[in-house]
Formats: C-alpha cells, structure tokens, sequence
C-alpha cells in the first residue's frame, strides 16, 4: 500500500472565520465584564459608609454621649438630638461632582441639605472628626475644618492667598472665581462618584433647575431613629431626600448597576429617583 501523505490542516478562510467569531464573543462579553468591575468598584466605595458606621459605634462604646460632646452650644446638642433621631438624620460635608473636574468635598452649600447641616461637629474635632479619618476618608474631615474657618456662606473668601494651595491631606484647586478643595488621597474609586451618572448631569432631576453641578450629603441616623438602639446608619442623600428607618423606604443615593449607598440596604434607597 502507498503512503498517504496529504495533511491536515486549517484554510486560510476557516482561520479567519474562527478570529471573526472569537472577536465578536469578545465584543459581547466586554460590557458585561466592565459591568461586574464597575460595580464591585461601587461595593468597595460603600464599605467606606459601613468603616464609618463602626467608628462612630465604636466610639459610642466607649463613651455613650462621644456624638453629643462636640456639640457643647445648648442650641447645637437640641439641634443634633432632634436631626439624628429624625427621617433625613445630620448632615456631615457634601460631595460635588461636576463634568471634567475632581470630586469637591464642601462643608455646606445651600443646596445641599443646608436645613440638617452639622458639619461644625468635624470642625470642632472630636469623635466625628476621628471616625471620618479612621473610616479612610482621607482629607475630608481637614477639608471641612478648613472650610469652616474660611467661608462665608457657600464659598471660600477668607485666608485664600495668605495659606496656599497645599494643606497636606488636600489641596486647593481654582475654579473661576471659587475653589474647589480636593482630598490628596482618592476618596472613592467608582465611575459613578467621580463622573456622575452615565446618561450625565443633564438627566438630574432632584437638584431643581441645577443642571451642572450635582451634590450628595454624607448624613448620620440612629439605628431606627430609635437613640436607645446606641448605634447609627450613614447613608448618601441627594438634597431634600431622607434616610428612612430601616422599615421605611430611604431616598439614599443609588447608582446604575444597584448598589445602595445606605447601611439600611436596599430599602435604604428605595425612594431614590433621578
């Protein structure tokens, strides 16, 4: 019998249907797979929330009124009974996000859940100045102190020239006539708190006629809104929303791919719209 010597092989056409097949799986795959690591960055930047829930619960443990000592005005602690046992809970700073800039940390703005604003509790240092930097919200308890001492009403007009651009854990950034304060350290990592959501700002709807600057408020609730329960939620609301109670749906901030930012959970953000 002869040898056969014919051999196997692909074609040339049968290659290039393989590649254009391996291409177009690709293709399909790719958004899923950003997707999943969008939102497991979203997960991570909501564990921030919790490490800041367990500061300040830690503190509460070692001393019960650690939330009350910073507030040593009477009108100040009757202000931060009522706000933490009610439905928006106390505002600490407020998180700006604006197209082609990095996130601003604000001590206040008008705006933003002015009417439940504490933040002079981080300015005055204390139990919600050392929870927010155990927490790893790095520079953002300075930025508010600093805030505090250099602005009139919304803005920074005081000190500007005479301190510099370089606080150690922040910086200043000029933004036409305002400026913007910057953590060093990057305070979340996900698309959606550094860029807004993906349809953009236009799309807002929960901030009235403002259409460029969009503004999230780290707020503090007891547990329940119950002061007896000795421990708090945290959550990030948009303005005029609130936090719910843990049975009552919340208006906490709720991203694309449905990551709550409530230590409540889902139904923390149940009534969120945008």
């Amino acid at each position: 019998m002869g040898t056969n010597n014919k051999k196997s092989g692909f074609t040339l056409v049968e290659v290039m249907v393989v590649v254009t097949i391996m291409g177009v799986l690709a293709m399909v795959g790719m958004p899923s797979a950003f997707g999943l690591a969008e939102k497991a960055r979203e997960h991570l930047d909501l564990m921030k929330l919790y490490y800041l829930r367990d500061a300040l619960n830690r503190a509460l443990v070692e001393d019960e009124k650690a939330l009350y000592n910073t507030a040593s005005k009477d009108g100040d602690r009757t202000k931060l009974t009522n706000l933490l046992k009610s439905e928006t809970g106390v505002t600490l700073f407020v998180y700006e996000m604006k197209p082609g800039v990095s996130p601003n940390i604000q001590a206040k703005h008008g705006v933003a859940n002015d009417d439940i604003n504490m933040s002079s509790l981080i300015g005055e240092g204390g139990a919600w100045y050392d929870a927010l930097v155990e927490a790893r919200f790095e520079g953002v308890a300075d930025i508010v102190a600093y805030r505090i001492k250099t602005e009139n009403k919304d803005r920074i007009t005081k000190d500007v020239d005479t301190t510099g651009t370089d606080h150690g854990t922040f910086k200043l950034i000029a933004d036409g006539n305002d400026w913007r304060t910057i953590p060093k350290s990057t305070v979340f990592i996900s698309r959606e708190l550094n860029y807004g959501k993906s349809s953009g700002l236009l799309g807002i709807t929960s901030q009235g006629s403002n259409r460029t600057n969009y503004r999230l408020t780290m707020n503090v609730q007891w547990t329940g809104r119950n002061e007896s329960s000795r421990s708090v939620e945290v959550a990030f609301i948009p303005n005029g929303k609130t936090m719910g109670d843990g049975k009552n749906a919340g208006g906490a901030f709720l991203t694309d791919h449905g990551v709550c930012f409530s230590t409540y959970g889902p139904i923390g953000c149940a009534n969120y719209k945008y």
